[in-house]
């Protein structure tokens, strides 16, 4: 008789362990979040809430569970609305947390952002909430490395000039990549020169040999020196080509003759009658008249 109830003892505690990993794992889970006292999970149901943890794990892995114990019962939801990106949204949660993450995966633009660049953009969006999001849209990966290496001020000053005149230097990808790689020492120097940069000439000159510049060995000011000088120069050979380069077909085509062919004939008129009344003269005598 002991040996029976011994028996049904081992196989009545065995009977969980016939459920999956996963399964028992959700279980636990949903478990847990009622004794938390979670509304959510109490109103639907532990054993359907379970089931609902299961096949999210199943379907995007471990980091499901992971993210639920990082932000709790909602974060169920907000994987399942991600659809395909749900794996991606998992991770956020599950590293970044409750504070950091869960208004990146509320929004389908931020996680698309995450889905295209990975972890670090999630990182970049989490430091710089409503900053990073519309400079990675435009610049992509090479904004997310130089967000990933600046801080809130710099980030700041980035997306400003994005927004202004500067736009082009702010989302240059290989000034982006020289942020990145240098970090504020770069963006310093990016934000004290910005209207220096704007100048094509002096930004490519820059991204040539951005260290020296941002050390002082070489100095923006000579660049715009060169480049305000140099126009003025070639100035009287541009005009004098450019006139030289006018044809006569051009030269036609650019006439307004609705105006020159009456002016034209006016003019020849006025000639011919100054010229008939010339000749009508009395012509004076040239020496005296000996009178």
């Amino acid at each position: 008789m002991r040996q029976i109830v011994a028996i049904a003892a081992i196989l009545l505690g065995a009977g969980p362990s016939w459920a999956g990993p996963k399964e028992l794992a959700a279980k636990e889970l949903a478990q847990l979040f009622v004794k938390k006292g979670s509304k959510e999970v109490i109103e639907h149901g532990a054993e359907a809430f379970a089931r609902r943890i299961e096949s999210m794990a199943v379907r995007h892995g471990d980091d499901v569970f992971h993210a639920l114990k990082a932000v709790g019962p909602k974060g169920l939801p907000l994987i399942e609305k991600a659809g395909a990106n749900g794996g991606q949204a998992a991770k956020v949660l599950a590293k970044h947390g409750e504070k950091g993450a869960v208004w990146i995966v509320e929004r389908p633009q931020a996680m698309n952002l995450v889905a295209k660049h990975g972890e670090s953009a999630a990182a970049a969006l989490v430091k710089h909430p409503g900053i990073a999001e519309p400079l990675i849209e435009k610049a992509g990966a090479p904004a997310v490395s130089a967000l990933s290496a600046v801080g809130p001020r710099s980030a700041r000053r980035l997306a400003i000039m994005a927004e202004g005149e500067a736009a082009h230097v702010a989302t240059n990808p290989r000034l982006l990549e020289v942020i990145g790689r240098i970090g504020e020492p770069a963006a310093e120097f990016v934000w004290k020169h910005k209207g220096a940069l704007a100048v094509g000439t002096v930004l490519t000159a820059f991204l040539m040999e951005p260290d020296k510049f941002i050390d002082g060995t070489k100095q923006l000011t000579e660049i715009v020196a060169t480049n305000a000088v140099k126009p003025l120069a070639e100035t009287p050979g541009k005009v004098l080509t450019s006139v030289a380069e006018k044809t006569t077909p051009e030269i036609a085509r650019n006439t307004n003759w609705s105006v020159v062919i009456p002016f034209g004939i006016g003019t020849l008129a006025a000639l011919t009658g100054w010229f008939i009344w010339l000749n009508r003269r009395p012509r004076s005598a040239v020496g005296g008249n000996g009178a």
